[in-house]
């Protein structure tokens, strides 16, 4: 079933480079025939462990795929550029922290960089192969670990195989989290240490214990690899276990904190090996504080301008277009609203809408499911806790700048609404027969199925779904072979690291094959796009040009034929984003021609690069 769902994708995707009508349709023929008739035998009642094992993989794994299939010729999403760009840095200078022109913060986590550099060296495969086996090795991780940490959470493997299948269902596994970035390697990471800080401390229901020297190792060694990989997993994981040992507290009257720390009692034969099996059992203290410890001494020492760059730039952002939303500065963003102005067809949104409302309406349930029959479990009420956090998420999607926000969230969040849909199916089904626990299994499937199509809806453009022609400010869309020309030409013959003006897609084929440096923001309060807003090259521009040492100045005529899908042509802060009612000018984009010192050193058509030496900058 998988391959077929993956063969009909396939030619859907092939259709739509074509551009033909039933193209879409057979992509989604094909996702459902992957996702539907695995959940189905998982919400089922006969499958053993090692079945469920197998079907979770094959879904993980499947849905990976589909990413595969999209762009199985090069990279296409905008992370995937700026890591490949780490990966040939640190393979041309031998190492690690090189400033990355295109993502800053890539250069300040090398972990997922120096993997797939290292994997490439050895293996002697292209940094893009390399890529997607290194990938598609941590969804195959990911997805075994939650699995097994679900299991292990409520003592069945049903319940973790239902959770898997609801967890597939988040916005981010199809596209975002199979992408060549950071965080696709730290999710790999961060339930890897989490399923070993839970076989270390003797969490599993038949008590063992397990080699002191080997679970230290392993916990340290997985802490460290999250931290210097991904900053926001590695806080999200800090906080879950700050918060697995607060319910420890709650539940069990006791301070895993305390229990750390206390020394043996006075006379005490008790062995080394002894006191630290004991105090390993309180794991989560131990895990939130070595990688806790870990995290800020990373933050501190290495990555925290960067870090506050990003983080501090999206949250900040976040939250003054929520002010603005509450108290009247601007009004709510348009849900399934394309940056051109078009809106998804009313299917698409009821579908889009209906997901929520059916998570909406059973994470409350389940919740209330885990408080009656597992209070006493720490873990498990953990996972509600994160569950419960879901709405809260949805919240960032009514503006236009919490999109990101979300998006994100959701790919931590789905453990714990995974969790509680699962459980609460199966106390519903517990006592009934075979046949109406198929019945309701074949309900439950239809309505996660639902869940899934609303989710891959939530998680994209319709736009960028499916590969196909050019379209303007579209993301992968945006990606060609004129801009993969320009790319190469600019490798072959322009100074390496020059400074460049550029529209984002190009920015990121230059930024990684061409090996330039983009330069966005703005010089003496001037916005930089104005160089390409302006119609006429007049004090400001030149201003921007010459004190910004801008070497190149690269225009794409094609922005000029249609509004960005993304609602931006250059960076999401240039004026008029995500409002624009009619495309930049064809003049504006045009002025270069006629300004003396600027020279014409590239132009296959579509676009052109210019030298801006002759205006007195060298």
């Amino acid at each position: 079933m998988v391959a077929a769902g993956l063969t009909l994708i396939a030619s859907g995707n092939n259709g739509a480079r074509l551009g033909e009508a039933d193209a879409e349709t057979m992509f989604w023929a094909g996702l459902l025939l992957i996702y539907l008739p695995l959940t189905l035998r998982l919400f089922g009642r006969s499958a053993s462990r090692e079945e469920r094992l197998t079907l979770v993989f094959l879904l993980g794994v499947g849905l990976y795929l589909v990413k595969v299939l999209h762009s199985p010729g090069g990279f296409t999403l905008h992370d995937e550029f700026a890591s490949w760009r780490g990966v040939w840095d640190l393979e041309r200078t031998g190492h690690l922290f090189t400033a990355n022109p295109l993502i800053g913060n890539f250069s300040v986590f090398p972990g997922m960089t120096a993997a797939t550099a290292a994997l490439s060296q050895l293996s002697g495969l292209s940094v893009f192969v390399s890529a997607l086996v290194l990938i598609g090795v941590a969804r195959a991780v990911m997805i075994v670990a939650l699995f097994l940490i679900l299991e292990r959470a409520a003592g069945s493997p049903r319940v973790a195989g239902i959770a898997i299948a609801v967890y597939a269902c988040n916005p981010s596994i199809l596209y975002f989290d199979s992408q060549f970035g950071y965080e696709s390697l730290a999710l790999a990471l961060a339930p890897a240490l989490l399923l070993v800080v839970m076989r270390g401390t003797g969490f599993e229901r038949r008590p063992r214990v397990p080699p002191v020297a080997g679970s230290l190792a392993a916990i340290a060694l997985l802490a460290a690899a999250l931290a210097v990989t991904h900053h926001l997993t590695a806080y999200v994981m800090v906080a879950f276990f700050a918060l697995w040992s607060g319910m420890i507290v709650l539940v069990e009257r006791r301070s895993p904190f305390a229990q750390l720390l206390r020394p043996a009692p006075l006379g005490s034969r008790r062995s080394v090996a002894e006191t630290v099996r004991t105090r390993l059992r309180i794991g989560p203290a131990l895990g939130c504080l070595l990688l806790g410890a870990l995290a800020a001494a990373w933050f501190a020492f290495v990555a925290g301008g960067a870090t506050q760059d990003e983080l501090g730039g999206v949250f900040t952002s976040a939250a003054s277009s929520a002010f603005d939303l509450v108290f009247g500065g601007s009004g709510a963003k348009t849900l399934f609203k394309a940056g051109t102005g078009e809106v998804d067809p009313l299917l698409i949104r009821l579908l889009g809408l209906a997901s929520v409302g059916i998570l909406v309406l059973v994470i409350p349930l389940g919740a209330w499911r885990v408080w009656h029959s597992e209070r006493g479990r720490p873990l498990s009420l953990s996972l509600a806790v994160v569950a419960l956090l879901y709405p809260v998420t949805l919240v960032p999607r009514l503006t236009q700048a919490g999109s990101e926000i979300s998006q994100r969230a959701s790919e931590f969040v789905f453990v714990g609404v995974g969790f509680v849909a699962a459980l609460l199916f199966v106390h519903l089904t517990a006592s009934s027969s075979r046949l109406r626990t198929g019945a309701a299994a074949l309900v439950a499937t239809a309505l996660v199925g639902l869940v899934f199509v609303g989710g891959v809806i939530l998680g994209g453009s319709p736009v960028t779904r499916q590969p196909g022609p050019f379209e303007v400010g579209a993301s992968s869309r945006s990606i060609g072979p004129q801009g993969m020309a320009a790319a190469r030409f600019a490798a072959a013959y322009l100074p390496r690291d020059s400074r460049i003006l550029v529209d984002a897609p190009n920015g990121l084929l230059l930024g990684s094959y061409g090996h330039l440096d983009p330069v966005l923001g703005s010089i003496r309060d001037i916005p930089v796009t104005r160089v390409f807003f302006s119609r006429r090259f007049d004090a400001a521009v030149r201003t921007v040009i010459v004190r910004d040492a801008i070497d190149y100045v690269v225009v794409d005529r094609r922005l000029a034929t249609a509004l960005p899908v993304d609602g931006h042509y250059y960076e999401r802060g240039e004026p008029g984003a995500f409002e624009r009612t009619r495309p930049v000018s064809r003049a504006a984009l045009r002025k270069f021609e006629r300004v003396p010192g600027v020279g014409k050193v590239f132009d296959n058509g579509p676009i052109v690069i210019y030298d801006t030496a002759g205006l007195g900058m060298r």
